[in-house]
């Protein structure tokens, strides 16, 4: 029998998409953002009632309701009423409306995914989508979409070629069923299945060396639709590295384990010297946001359910941080505001957006007391406890080297300049300010975030 609260998911889910389709049609956006939101706190309100009740619920083989997919549902639900919010003064929003609706059914898809062939349709489902809107924002956006959709094309090929290998032993493809066959242990050929999926699950993450795409996508796609990516597109693939990796292959841990220390190793110090040398803020986020993904991937390297959960508490940290940086970077990209330079002197254009920005950039570095330095912290530890000191000190020689990147934005904005007066943007700033509360809230009390994450992942089960 199907849970109420969970039959009431699924109907809100689909409507996202009816919306936002209406919404094209009547060309209005603020029919379009407000009906959307409207949908998504409701899915919040339900996806909290799940979880506070431990539904543990499986519907059709297709979707498992249970609390790991219930947070995410909530926390992608959260993340999209803010990108919707940012998209208030978007021209094109009414008509990215059906895309975003249609995509939107990747943050019920991936988190409560049963099988490995549900995973792979939510992850693509919403990358094809992110293409075509990137695609239909305007012609100078051409370029970013053909990158995005080639390069999502290349994890498409790669994670069916991981399905072809391993559905002869499986046939099921089910997420829970692969790990408890005693057979799959033994069988070599899965080794190489799980090369393609951490290869496919690479690009979505951004993880070294298939995050070429990420400055040119980030840079040339509309702010809006970057903080898309970055905050959910790119969320929802660590999402299914959990779930493919800590769970259906949980028997090859000490395999993926050594694959994914080099990655994040290598991710991190890509991600961070990268970002030293860049001048629009666009491009350095982007190349901040790989380092980011070396940090989460700390945790599912450490394989214990400890380290899985700061991956968690990171995802969030991070998630959170970088909406509201795009949504600080697309407020000033209209008023032609776009690189380091020009944001010299914001402290006294205004004080409200350099502040912001500035606590914002202090989370991604792991600075107390805010949330990214409780992630870190967690992290850190994690690595410590299995006996991985050396990736612990590289993460936080990686963190004192994005100092130097932020400071350098902080230093500008910081530095004396008398010019014409920001005005703020309302939807801006109640963006940034619920974004900069949550960082400060939960950085001091960090405990709710550490027990939703470790219960989370107490309920994987590996």
């Amino acid at each position: 029998m199907i849970d109420s609260n969970a039959l009431v998911m699924i109907v809100l889910f689909a409507l996202l998409p009816a919306l936002g389709v209406l919404s094209a049609v009547l060309r209005s956006r603020i029919f379009a953002i407000v009906s959307s939101t409207i949908i998504l706190f409701l899915i919040i309100f339900v996806a909290i009632a799940l979880l506070a009740q431990g539904v543990n619920l499986s519907i059709a083989g297709v979707l498992h309701f249970y609390p790991f997919s219930d947070f995410f549902i909530a926390l992608f639900s959260m993340l999209m009423i803010l990108i919707e919010i940012i998209s208030w003064n978007a021209n094109s929003i009414s008509k990215l409306q059906p895309l975003i609706g249609f995509a939107s059914l990747s943050i019920l898809i991936v988190p409560a995914a049963s099988s490995l062939l549900s995973l792979f349709i939510g992850l693509e489902l919403f990358s094809v989508l992110a293409s075509f809107m990137i695609l239909v924002s305007g012609k100078r956006h051409i370029e970013a979409a053909v990158k995005f959709f080639i390069l999502g094309a290349l994890s498409i090929s790669l994670f069916s070629i991981a399905l072809a290998l391993v559905m002869p032993y499986d046939g099921t493809l089910s997420i829970s069923a692969i790990t408890q066959n005693p057979a799959i242990g033994g069988i070599s050929v899965l080794l190489l299945a799980i090369a393609f999926f951490a290869a496919a699950l690479s690009f979505d993450s951004s993880m070294f060396p298939f995050n070429l795409w990420v400055p040119d996508v980030y840079e040339g796609a509309p702010s809006n639709i970057s903080a898309l990516i970055a905050g959910i597109g790119k969320k929802l693939a660590f999402v299914a590295i959990i779930e493919v990796f800590f769970v259906a292959f949980a028997g090859f841990g000490s395999e993926y384990s050594k694959l994914f220390i080099l990655l994040s190793i290598l991710t991190m110090f890509y991600g961070n010297l990268a970002a030293m040398s860049q001048k629009n803020m666009k491009r350095l986020f982007a190349y901040s946001s790989i380092s980011q993904a070396g940090y989460i991937m700390i945790g599912i390297a450490v394989a214990t359910q400890y380290g899985v959960s700061a991956s968690i508490v990171q995802i969030v940290a991070h998630a959170f941080a970088i909406v509201g940086a795009f949504a600080i970077i697309m407020f000033l990209e209209s008023k032609n505001i776009n690189t380091i330079d020009d944001y010299t002197g914001m402290a006294g254009r205004n004080v409200f957006i350099a502040v912001s920005l500035i606590i914002i950039m202090l989370s991604m570095a792991g600075v107390p007391p805010l949330l990214g330095f409780e992630g870190k912290l967690m992290l850190f530890s994690s690595a410590i406890s299995t006996n991985l000191l050396y990736l612990a000190l590289l993460g936080v020689l990686n963190s004192f080297i994005s100092i130097y990147y932020y400071g350098k934005v902080m230093t500008t904005m910081l530095s004396r300049r008398h010019e014409k007066k920001i005005e703020n943007r309302f939807s801006i700033m109640l963006v940034v300010i619920i974004v900069i509360a949550i960082l400060l809230v939960f950085g001091i009390y960090p405990q709710p975030v550490m027990s939703i994450a470790s219960a989370s992942v107490a309920s994987l089960q590996p």
